[in-house]
């Protein structure tokens, strides 16, 4: 193959890649970190996935298992160093990297005073509706704090994916100089926070569930048992041989022996990985799946360890080819996921009883990898219960039938389509019907 050849193969694989990704704006996140160990294997990570996503801010901020905060410290600022050194090598496998020059301009310190914590620790134990002890009413403003007041009143309409890996006091002061420095464009600017909070880690969630519900909450309880310390420790080899090792200097900071990373589900959940996760709560995908609570306007929580679990492998055999990534100077010398051709759209309204017809024909591997195909009905994420009967579930072209219903019900159908590279690596497409008698 000419080098010539190479270049243009190349270049059309970033135009499908714009094609593909470009049906959609991607999700607008906010990381809010306290730098506990895990929150350093978690950033290894998520730069990896800036990609995927169309960052807004980076905030250092404390909680209250680390009350002071670690921006103190450099350990965020070499983990972009590091990322400045692998970027040339990333570009080439995705040109959508945002460069560390972009990083670092949006990267504050948000609260890290141990005052605005709840002196109990028990973050587990705090569950929504839980009594409010902390109010951002006297608090000061911080560079974090207002960045999230300048994102949230913007012309820009579509959501904000706030994520508390560690407190969530400076979303907190926000909400509220929201509320009291621009009522007139309070309730517009906080309908757009989505907030993805890893335990209500300082007492902040119980204070914006109640004075400020038209955020919405996604309370994550179950990255305990999944991602967090332990959960993962069969993994030793992985992170040993893929990730600190001949992976390139970001990697070699990733600072545990095993995947420990109990904040990775706030991203996880709202990337651009075809799952649409984060179009809504109840949906499911890499970062779980959340029901509504009771009671409340706007208040998720997770359903199961299971809603994670399932995707684990997933994650980090993507993971894995990103860390090739790293050190691989040219296209063909790491794998890529396959990318899908659905021939119809996304969602779409049928009737009881329509024979619906499913193609993924077009779709294609950048390798040159032969793709296998699975067609799943997604039941837990959809209104109707019973499990629908796919014809020929492993077909690049398959069917089903709706069933009969009296009322409107919605069904979800999952394709994944899996490459033979190594690892091989998965692309999703989420398709929601919507039965309407």
């Amino acid at each position: 193959m000419t080098k010539i050849f190479i270049s243009i193969f190349i270049a059309l694989i970033f135009v499908l890649q714009t094609a593909t990704y470009g049906q959609h704006k991607k999700p607008r996140v906010i990381v809010m970190t306290d730098g506990e160990v895990d929150d350093h294997s978690s950033m290894v990570r998520f730069l990896l996935y800036t990609n995927d996503i169309d960052l807004q801010a980076i905030i250092e901020t404390n909680s209250v298992y680390q009350p002071e905060g670690h921006s103190k410290e450099n350990w965020y600022e070499k983990m972009v160093d590091a990322y400045e050194q692998v970027y040339p090598n990333l570009i080439i496998h995705d040109s959508r990297y945002p460069t560390a020059a972009e990083i670092r301009s949006k990267s504050y310190i948000g609260d890290e005073d141990p005052n605005h914590l709840v002196v109990n620790a028990n973050s587990k134990g705090r569950k929504p509706g839980s009594k409010v002890k902390i109010t951002p009413d006297d608090w000061s403003d911080t560079a974090g704090s207002d960045k999230i007041v300048e994102i949230l009143l913007d012309d820009n309409s579509s959501p904000v994916y706030i994520q508390a890996w560690g407190g969530g006091n400076t979303a907190a002061r926000a909400f509220y100089k929201l509320k009291t420095k621009y009522p007139k464009e309070y309730d517009r600017a906080v309908s757009k926070a989505v907030m993805h909070n890893i335990w209500y880690q300082d007492g902040a969630g119980n204070y914006i569930e109640k004075y400020h519900p038209k955020v919405t909450m996604l309370l994550d309880h179950y990255f305990n048992g999944t991602w967090d310390y332990g959960s993962q420790s069969f993994t030793s080899d992985f992170i040993k041989n893929q990730v600190k090792s001949n992976h390139g200097p970001l990697g070699a900071l990733y600072p545990q022996s095993y995947v420990s990373e109990g904040d990775s589900p706030a991203f996880l959940w709202a990337i651009d990985n075809g799952l649409r996760n984060y179009e809504n709560p109840t949906y499911g995908g890499w970062g779980g799946r959340f029901y509504k609570v009771d009671g409340f306007e706007n208040v998720y929580a997770d359903v199961s360890a299971a809603t994670y679990s399932r995707w684990i492998e997933d994650a980090n055999r993507d993971f894995e080819a990103r860390m090739d990534w790293c050190v691989s100077e040219k296209f063909e010398g790491a794998n890529h996921k396959p990318i899908i051709t659905i021939n119809g759209k996304l969602d779409t309204v049928v009737k009881p009883g329509q024979k619906v017809i499913l193609s993924a024909e077009g779709t294609m591997d950048p390798d040159g990898d032969k793709l296998s195909y699975r067609w799943w009905h997604y039941i837990e994420a959809g209104t109707y219960t019973k499990m629908v009967e796919i014809e020929n579930p492993f077909g690049v072209k398959t069917s089903f039938n709706t069933p009969m219903v009296d009322k409107p019900a919605s069904i979800h159908i999952i394709l994944e389509v899996k490459d033979q590279g190594k690892p091989a690596l998965k692309s999703y497409k989420r398709l929601i019907f919507n039965i309407t008698p």
